[in-house]
C-alpha cells in the first residue's frame, strides 16, 4: 500500500557563482581525510521549515496557504558571510555558510510560519538561522585541524548568491542521497535593477 505521507519541507533554491564553487572544491580537497557527506550544488537551498511527514491529503492546503501569505517579492541576492559549524565542538554535524543581511530570508521565514499555523502546524521551537548546508560530518579523524581548516577558509567564500522563488518541496530519501521534487512554488519579482 502506498504511503499516505510525503516527507517535506519549505525552502528557498539558490544559484553560486563560480568562485564560490571553487572555494567549495578547496574546501573539499582541504577536508578529504575526513568522512564528510557534501551537498551537491544543484541542491543547495536555504530550509525555512522542515515539517517531515505530511499528509498527502493537506498538499494542496498548504500549497493555497503559501500563495495567500507569502507577500510579492522581488528576486533577493544576498552577501555570504560566515563559514561554521553546527554540534559539540568534538563532533561537529554540519558545515555551513551565513549570510551578512539575512533580512530577505528572515521576512520569507516569518510568513512561511504564519501560512503554515493557518493549515494546523504550530510554531517550530527551534530557532532559526539563516544558512546554507555545505556539508554533513559522518566522522572527523582531527577536529583540531578540522577548525583550522574552517577558520583558514571562512574569507574564500565571498561574494551573493540569488534566490529566485520558494518551494515546498518533497524530499526522497535514498541511497545516494535525497531527491528533492518541487510540489509547488511562489516566483520572485524579477529585479529590473540587476
Amino acid at each position: 500500500m502506498e504511503s499516505q505521507y510525503y516527507r517535506t519541507f519549505i525552502g528557498l533554491p539558490l544559484h553560486v557563482e563560480p568562485p564560490f564553487l571553487e572555494a567549495r572544491k578547496r574546501l573539499m580537497s582541504n577536508l578529504s581525510m575526513e568522512r564528510i557527506s557534501w551537498t551537491r550544488p544543484d541542491q543547495y537551498h536555504i530550509t525555512l521549515r522542515f515539517l517531515g511527514d505530511t499528509r498527502i491529503s493537506d498538499m494542496e492546503k498548504i500549497g493555497n496557504a503559501l500563495h495567500a501569505e507569502v507577500g510579492d517579492h522581488a528576486q533577493g541576492n544576498l552577501e555570504i558571510g560566515g563559514l561554521g559549524s553546527f554540534g559539540p565542538r568534538k563532533a561537529p554535524r554540519v558545515i555551513w555558510l551565513g549570510f551578512r543581511e539575512p533580512r530577505f530570508i528572515e521576512t520569507l521565514k516569518q510568513e512561511v510560519d504564519l501560512a503554515l499555523e493557518k493549515c494546523g502546524f504550530p510554531p517550530s521551537e527551534q530557532i532559526f538561522r539563516a544558512h546554507l548546508t555545505l556539508g554533513r560530518v559522518r566522522h572527523l579523524q582531527s577536529p583540531e585541524e578540522y577548525y583550522r581548516i574552517i577558520d583558514r577558509m571562512d574569507r574564500q567564500f565571498t561574494g551573493m548568491v540569488q534566490f529566485e522563488k520558494l518551494v515546498f518541496f518533497r524530499s526522497i530519501l535514498g541511497a545516494r542521497g535525497p531527491e528533492y521534487r518541487a510540489l509547488d512554488e511562489i516566483l520572485f519579482r524579477r529585479n529590473l535593477s540587476l
